[in-house]
């Protein structure tokens, strides 16, 4: 058994982008929380490495790229910076970085002032950098910096050096993967597994990856989560490797901050004027004993909610429903020292309807109960339906042809609007059940006023 000595310990860090503070997060928790947006944001993240690095004596910090958020946010991001690199040196932990899309001109500014930072591969160059350990045990970091925001072609292309035979050899890169037609340096998973390398370590994407030691490549994620979409757990990799090339890679959950989606089962209500508010407040709470163990360092935890379920009386939900999104401050709350609170609720409730004894019905709204049927996946016979994987392959289709349409206008141009079947059908299926919502509703009020 090797001794803990003999190991090299990395502690690796994802995008940080300094100068940015998280959004979506009401004014509500900052008035009735001792709280800033400072204390939830990159610089408290980061603060929070380097002290974790200096506390478990790391042999190295590696940073992934994009430190900052724009490349002339030198003035507001060195300090910051500085102050990190200057503890890490003292505590005689070099830094190794690239530069990702957003600090292009900013990193290689820094690692020419401080003496505590290795650039690797300036201007689009492939270079190297030897980790020593304690004992004989070094281990090499290979890394490639951009020379611009934006590399259309990969950087894999020549130039990376070969496994050293000598050393674990480790990659850092900031590039998307597996993203052919991307400006931000396109590689893909097998390119990264055909060099050889012990592990890949990625930035760009701010959603973290799967920790692997077998050598494929993931996304180290952003240090914390700069708005809802970045949601689980965030902080960063801390990477052994011993004599024998036994590698474990462990995520320190080290955000101050941390995002969660929640769907809700709303039943429905005595009164949901009185029952709303307590029956989301138990839940987030059950939801944050769920995640107790790794919420030990987090000060916020936000949640957007999504109400689901079919009701009686849906409208009495809504009643309740915009009182409580008028003051979202009755939703923050404390469990085991983290602070709870709301970023948004969809409200995504439905009447509740027969509807095998709607699609019965020869009529607009039988048709619409069927198709409705089909994309659930509806497992007995659905009335008028002969073979119901080819209609909700149409249906299906026809969403997706429309979305298309969307992705295109101006305002969604650059987005991931590349949605799948299992992503699409739930899609139409909810503005179906709204739609046959509102159909039966005016037919009961024609009846009623009839």
């Amino acid at each position: 058994m090797p001794l803990k000595n003999t190991q090299v310990t990395i502690l690796f860090v994802g995008d940080m982008h300094l100068g940015v503070l998280p959004s979506r997060i009401g004014g509500h928790l900052f008035e009735t929380r001792q709280l800033t947006p400072h204390d939830l944001g990159p610089a408290a993240a980061w603060k929070r490495i380097v002290d974790k690095a200096i506390e478990m004596k790391v042999h190295a910090v590696a940073l992934a790229g994009d430190l900052v958020d724009r490349n002339n946010a030198l003035f507001e991001a060195f300090g910051l910076l500085e102050s990190g690199f200057r503890r890490l040196e003292d505590a005689h932990i070099p830094v190794v970085a690239v530069a990702g899309n957003h600090d292009t001109k900013v990193l290689p500014k820094l690692a020419g002032m401080l003496k505590n930072i290795e650039l690797l591969g300036p201007d689009g160059t492939w270079s190297s950098h030897l980790v020593e350990g304690d004992g004989d045990l070094s281990v090499r970091i290979v890394g490639w910096s951009f020379p611009g925001s934006h590399v259309e072609t990969s950087p894999l292309i020549d130039g990376v050096p070969e496994p050293d035979p000598e050393h674990p050899t480790f990659g850092l890169l900031h590039a998307d993967l597996d993203q052919a037609s991307s400006r931000y340096a396109p590689v893909s998973t097998s390119e990264l597994l055909a060099k050889g390398y012990q592990a890949w370590f990625l930035g760009h994407t701010h959603m973290p990856g799967q920790p692997n030691t077998e050598g494929r490549p993931f996304y180290l994620g952003s240090v914390t989560g700069l708005n809802p979409s970045e949601t689980g757990e965030h902080g960063t990799v801390l990477v052994s490797i011993d004599p024998h090339g036994a590698l474990t890679m462990n995520r320190l959950p080290l955000a101050p901050l941390r995002w969660e989606k929640l769907a809700i089962a709303c039943d429905d209500f005595d009164d949901a004027i009185k029952d709303l508010l307590p029956h989301l407040l138990y839940n987030l709470a059950m939801r944050a004993d769920e995640l107790e163990e790794s919420l030990e360092s987090v000060l916020a935890l936000g949640f957007r909610l999504t109400l689901t379920g079919a009701m009686d009386d849906p409208g009495a939900l809504r009643v309740a429903l915009n009182g409580i999104r008028d003051d979202l401050s009755t939703l923050v709350s404390d469990r085991q020292g983290t602070v709870l609170f709301v970023e948004k609720i969809i409200n995504e409730t439905t009447q509740k309807v027969d509807l095998l004894d709607v699609a019965r019905a020869e009529s607009p709204e039988g048709l619409l109960a069927r198709r409705i049927l089909v994309l659930e996946d509806f497992q007995e016979e659905i009335p008028g339906v002969t073979d119901s994987r080819a209609m909700k392959e149409r249906l299906v289709s026809g969403g997706r042809e429309t979305l298309a349409e969307v992705d295109i206008q101006s305002p969604y141009l650059g987005l991931d609007g590349h949605l799948s079947a299992d992503e699409i059908a739930p899609l139409l299926a909810r503005a179906g059940r709204r739609a046959l919502e509102e159909i039966l509703n005016r037919k009961k009020a024609g009846h009623a006023a009839g």
